[in-house]
């Protein structure tokens, strides 16, 4: 039985303060370990690719930054070339303001296409208990691309409907492939014009690389670097959190049994965000699609799971305590490992630390439920008036 509306309510004072008391949290972590966390690592690889790009330096042969390789498409070097320009204290400061304000749009749409207007202590409270996710938390310690990239695909999709919409979508897959899924679920659910704007800015993106960097371009694309799935780091290495990681590890490399397994879950997370779409859940949808693009793909790190952020909005606008239990208990950034020889210069956290294969269950549970509740009547939820009156307890008086 759902408690009395009244005892659900959070006040603006308490969202405020659950907001400062979360910030705060982080701000002691970040005191303990200024380094490790003031590191962003990632965001100084973009910059040298920058940099590289610049100095007519190859950016396929060795490391970028020590020895730390650069693994995106030429054209996203081409449009890290601004980083370089910048000092890396000023950058760092820059790149973190700029994830926050995205986080805050994303909960905004997010909330909006669930049904609901956001107080701003509610927006400023589900933005600080973002921050506490895995996903986010490290994607803003080391520098990340991630919630821009959920950012662009999301503000994209869902924006007022125009001949660009799409270009996001492809911008986004331009500087990372696994995006090119949501083309896929465009094309399924009969948003060609989309799907079409989102494979021809792809394509432009990506003829803009070669005509700026054509060596490049050419040792990526037609040398087939962009195949070369561990430049970085062993497939099968506790940081792969894919189906592919899964197999490498239980069964070693073993392409035709990954494909097959991929395969088999890319066509039921797409049936189930199709479904969800002809249901009028298009939120829901998108994020099938999105945590979809990271378990599939052939190497996900932990911070390609940024969609459990809309996942973290929705849930709290349906009052699904449940399933935000379950999502909190997956990704949730609790100390696991202190920092050191074994673990790295930065803490280890969440669950996914102490199992590899944690956020590829969870994604399959989730699948399964979604499925599950797909049985179901579909819910008559009405006007967006009478939505936001459902969730008056997060909505502006």
């Amino acid at each position: 039985m759902a408690l009395p509306r009244s005892r659900l309510r959070p006040t603006a004072r308490a969202a405020w303060a659950g907001a400062a008391v979360l910030v705060a949290l982080q701000l002691a972590v970040l005191a303990l370990w200024p380094g490790a966390h003031a590191l962003m690592i990632d965001l100084q690889v973009y910059r040298a690719g920058g940099e590289h790009l610049l100095d007519h330096r190859p950016l396929y042969a060795g490391g970028v930054l020590l020895d730390l390789p650069f693994v995106y498409p030429p054209v996203a070097a081409v449009l890290f070339v601004p980083l370089a320009l910048l000092p890396v204290p000023l950058l760092k400061i820059l790149w973190t303001a700029l994830g926050v304000a995205l986080l805050v749009l994303v909960v905004r749409r997010a909330a909006a296409l669930a049904g609901a207007a956001l107080r701003p202590g509610t927006v400023a409270l589900l933005v600080a208990a973002a921050l506490w996710l895995d996903p986010v938390r490290t994607t803003f310690y080391l520098g990340q691309i991630n919630v821009v990239l959920l950012a662009l695909v999301l503000l994209d999709l869902t924006g007022r409907p125009s001949r660009w919409r799409g270009a996001g979508l492809g911008l986004a897959a331009a500087l990372k492939l696994t995006p090119l899924l949501f083309v896929v679920f465009l094309l399924l659910t009969g948003r060609r014009r989309e799907a079409g704007a989102a494979v021809g800015t792809f394509a432009a993106a990506t003829g803009l690389g070669f005509a700026l960097a054509p060596a490049e371009s050419v040792q990526y694309w037609l040398r087939g670097t962009f195949a070369a799935v561990n430049r970085i780091s062993d497939v099968a290495a506790t940081s792969n959190h894919s189906v592919d990681g899964l197999v490498a590890r239980v069964l070693g490399a073993d392409l035709p049994v990954y494909l097959a397994l991929a395969g088999l879950l890319t066509a039921a997370a797409l049936a189930v965000a199709v479904r969800a779409h002809r249901r009028g859940e298009d939120l829901l949808a998108l994020i099938v699609v999105g945590l979809a693009s990271a378990a599939v793909a052939p190497f996900a790190w932990s911070h390609h799971f940024v969609w459990c952020v809309p996942l973290l909005v929705l849930l709290v606008v349906r009052r699904a305590r449940l399933g935000l239990a379950a999502l909190l208990l997956v990704t949730a950034a609790v100390l696991t490992k202190l920092p050191g020889p074994a673990v790295g210069p930065i803490p280890a956290t969440g669950a996914i630390s102490l199992q590899p294969d944690v956020y590829l269950a969870g994604f399959v549970a989730l699948l399964a439920a979604i499925a599950v509740l797909q049985t179901r009547p579909e819910p008559q939820y009405g006007s967006t008036t009478s939505i936001q009156r459902r969730n008056s307890d997060i909505v502006e008086p």
